[in-house]
């Protein structure tokens, strides 16, 4: 063997780089999308610029995240999934207590409510959504507590229990906010992580099983309730989910080929969340079925080089981390797309890299940089599962 092909830890390899290559790619079709989103309004300035600024510091963060070693990550978990944790139990607190009601002044400007949700803590001119950062940060705890308990996983009480319970409990409290698309995205990636461990298969069903009665009991009161009676219903009578059907006559008019670049009509003020939820059909509407096809193409390579890595890692915690980050995108991209398609109720869910949003953008290349950082470092395969 020469000298030339052995690998060294810490070398970029095709994995790692056609992984950053796809998520660069990602983003800067998202800052397009935001442009386009937003120029009707004359806004489009503050919208692209905003997103811009976002790529430009999470591609900075997603390139230190590259270049660190991991290992810090698992060092960190216990704090950082703590500190989230506590962020998410004060707004399930005042979620609870005051729901989306005006609470009193100092509460409202820590806890604002928006668009009906406490999802986010505010600190001056800093908004935070801790959901966003609970992904990671709960992916990361669970990976280091499953090495630590190792075999015990298969037992029920000493090792599924104590994995399973940080998860549901974040998933919990996210719910609370309320946001059960971002309860069941990190739920998801849990149990993938804890599946990967080792965990038994009749304890990944029972807890299959409760989450999906939690699901549909969630669907079937309030708000959520509307928009199931909707999605069940004929494409005439979806005036309480009006923004999905919206939301088809995009794709539908966008046809194969699309109507071209900043061309589509229904982000005109006909679809609500063009810039996020439903950026989708603003896709399908502008470059058609070929450019959703590309967008979900990039998507699948994502989670393809993901998974590769997962897969050769050169410890248990890369291996259940790298899964769980790439859960995490495959996951949202996949709920996202369904919602838009109406193969599922409507959610809330942006999509991943491309909807507008600084901090998810920001926590997405982060996430990215990790998974990159986790393959720059394989030494030698992973233990199987």
């Amino acid at each position: 063997m020469s000298a030339a092909s052995v690998r060294h830890p810490g070398e970029f390899r095709w994995e790692t780089r056609l992984l950053a290559v796809v998520t660069l790619a990602l983003t800067a079709f998202g800052v397009a999308n935001c442009y386009s989103t937003g120029a009707y309004k004359q806004l489009w300035f503050s919208e692209a610029t905003q997103q811009l600024t976002g790529a430009i510091v999470g591609g900075v963060i997603f390139l230190i995240a590259a270049r660190t070693d991991y290992q810090l990550w698992r060092r960190l978990a216990r704090p950082l999934f703590y500190a989230t944790l506590a962020g998410l139990i004060i707004l399930a607190v005042v979620a609870l207590i005051w729901g989306g009601k005006l609470a009193p002044g100092p509460i409202s400007a820590f806890v604002p409510v928006m668009n009906g949700s406490r999802r986010w803590l505010k600190f001056g001119p800093l908004t935070l959504q801790l959901s966003e950062i609970g992904r990671f940060t709960l992916m990361a705890f669970v990976a280091t507590r499953a090495v630590e308990l190792g075999s015990k996983i298969r037992d029920f009480r000493q090792g599924y229990l104590p994995l399973l319970t940080p998860v549901a409990l974040t998933a919990v409290l996210v719910f609370l906010e309320p946001n059960l698309t971002m309860a069941m995205l990190l739920g998801t990636a849990g149990v993938m992580i804890m599946f990967i461990a080792g965990a038994r298969i009749p304890h990944l069903l029972l807890t299959g099983a409760v989450g999906a009665a939690g699901a549909v009991l969630a669907l079937s009161t309030g708000f959520r309730s509307a928009r199931v009676e909707s999605f069940g219903g004929a494409m005439t009578e979806c005036a309480a989910d009006g923004q999905v059907c919206e939301a088809l006559i995009g794709f539908g008019s966008g046809g194969i080929n699309g109507l071209g670049f900043g061309e589509g009509t229904q982000k005109l003020g006909h679809l609500s969340y063009a810039y996020s939820d439903m950026i989708l059909s603003v896709v399908a509407e502008e470059f058609g079925l070929v450019g959703v096809g590309v967008t979900m193409l990039l998507f699948a390579l994502f989670c393809w080089m993901g998974f590769r890595i997962a897969k050769t890692a050169r410890d248990p915690f890369g291996t259940y981390l790298a899964a769980g980050l790439t859960a995490m995108v495959g996951v949202a991209a996949f709920l996202h797309a369904a919602v838009v398609l109406r193969m599922m109720p409507a959610t809330g869910l942006t999509l991943p890299f491309i909807s507008a949003g600084r901090v998810s953008l920001i926590m997405y290349l982060f996430t990215a940089g990790v998974v990159v950082s986790i393959g720059r470092n394989r030494g030698r395969p992973a233990r199987g599962r």
